[in-house]
């Protein structure tokens, strides 16, 4: 596949540094906590999440196993590894998705064969893995690795990376990590062994309070305003924060959101209910990649408090009217006043994005506990800052595309299309 912006210099260094062997000493292990890539900069921060996947499946122990779901895979080098895993003893098993089959899968498929009952299998679900109509997805991500070499056990990767060259050098991504916790991995395994049936799920919509961790997995049929469980989250907020050291700020709850695709009925209702809470008093910001007309003309409203601050991380930086570098999260992070407790934070990751979509497929929403909020506040800030522009509300000359100057407002932004780097997922 071909992506726009992108050098073939970048292309090999990229192969490059993911095929070095791993040069951590046996007890290395990952770090917990939020892990974040940063496209188009130094190769080291473009490849921070396929590099912290890599070298633990490098350290995968003798005779452990690797549980596999992900929607799109193209690293030729990070299926060689896997490959490579088994091998040496550790026990190989990979979900993915059927919209394609990539010379990365082929390896997978002819390295680790393709029955889905087997010790070792790579196979792609029909319609999803836990499917409830027809044409839906697998779109969950994770990694379970049940022992490392160091010792670490019951190890937990999840959030809105894949692992495709488009991940690494054209989309900001996330990637939760949490090692040792029997319960989170118990949780997380426990919808694996589900979506391996590739049947149609009776009861779709499935939650677990897994120790500190909520897990929410789609599809959810027929939502509405009422029951949608994003819509759920949003109501527990309350924008007056007495103030309670490390959460808020100024008084006022934090909302941030990141989100990838924003679109349809459902986008707007999320949408408007963005535009309340600021208007309510919290301290929003949300940024996107792609929004429809519907929801820019949303988030555009204006309040009794002004305008919700809004802006858009998906840019065109080759000006051919298409999408070539843009944020691949999906995320909500509070702080402050949650559930009626001012002194409360949570951070909600994983692969659902603001529109019907993503309810329908094997999706996954994880709340993640309040310590983490500063990482993500961390992440968000800096795209905030770095690589992102205003979405303007009156007639204004603002820069996109690394530089070229446009006039925009909130309703007639000019809509990018979905080009060769686009992840419509």
């Amino acid at each position: 596949m071909k992506f726009r912006g992108i050098t073939l210099l970048v292309v090999v260094l990229v192969f490059t540094a993911l095929a070095a062997p791993a040069q951590a000493g046996r007890n290395w292990e990952p770090r917990e906590g939020g892990h974040f890539n940063h496209p188009r900069e130094a190769l080291r921060k473009e490849v921070r999440i396929e590099r912290t996947i890599l070298e633990t499946i490098n350290h995968a122990k003798r005779g452990s196993r690797i549980r596999v779901s992900l929607f799109s895979w193209d690293r030729q080098r990070m299926a060689q590894a896997l490959v490579r895993a088994k091998k040496r003893g550790v026990r190989v098993q990979v979900l993915l998705n059927n919209h394609q089959f990539t010379p990365a899968q082929r390896i997978l498929k002819q390295g680790l064969g393709g029955g889905r009952w087997n010790k070792s299998f790579s196979y792609e679900c029909h319609f999803g893995c836990r499917h409830y109509n027809r044409g839906e997805n697998l779109h969950t991500k994770m990694f379970l690795f049940s022992a490392l070499k160091s010792g670490a056990t019951n190890v937990v990767f999840t959030g809105s990376f894949n692992l495709t060259e488009n991940s690494v050098v054209n989309q900001w991504n996330d990637m939760f990590v949490r090692k040792n916790d029997p319960a989170l991995f118990a949780g997380m395994d426990e919808l694996w062994r589900m979506m391996r049936k590739d049947k149609r799920t009776k009861d779709p919509y499935w939650v677990k309070q897994a120790g500190e961790f909520l897990l929410q997995a789609m599809p959810f049929p027929s939502p509405t305003i009422k029951t949608d469980p994003e819509m759920a989250i949003l109501n527990q907020i309350d924008c007056k924060t007495p103030p309670a050291p490390g959460y808020g700020r100024d008084g006022r709850t934090l909302v941030r959101v990141s989100m990838h695709s924003w679109a349809d009925a459902r986008g707007v209702y999320l949408a408007n209910k963005m535009r309340e809470l600021y208007a309510a008093g919290c301290d929003v910001q949300v940024m996107y990649g792609m929004a429809g007309v519907a929801v820019r003309k949303a988030l555009a409203g204006r309040t009794a408090r002004g305008y919700l601050p809004v802006h858009v991380d998906g840019y065109d930086t080759d000006y051919d009217g298409e999408i070539d570098l843009y944020s691949h999260q999906k995320y909500l992070a509070v702080s402050g006043t949650y559930e009626g407790n001012p002194a409360n934070a949570g951070v909600w990751t994983g692969s659902s994005n603001w529109n019907f979509g993503g309810l329908r497929g094997d999706e996954l929403i994880i709340r993640l506990p309040g310590r983490y909020f500063p990482q993500w506040l961390e992440n968000f800030e800096y795209i905030w800052r770095n690589g992102s522009h205003l979405a303007l509300y009156i007639p204004y000359r603002v820069p996109t595309g690394y530089g070229r100057m446009v006039t925009q407002t909130p309703v007639d932004e000019p809509q990018l299309k979905k080009g060769d780097a686009w992840e419509d997922d």
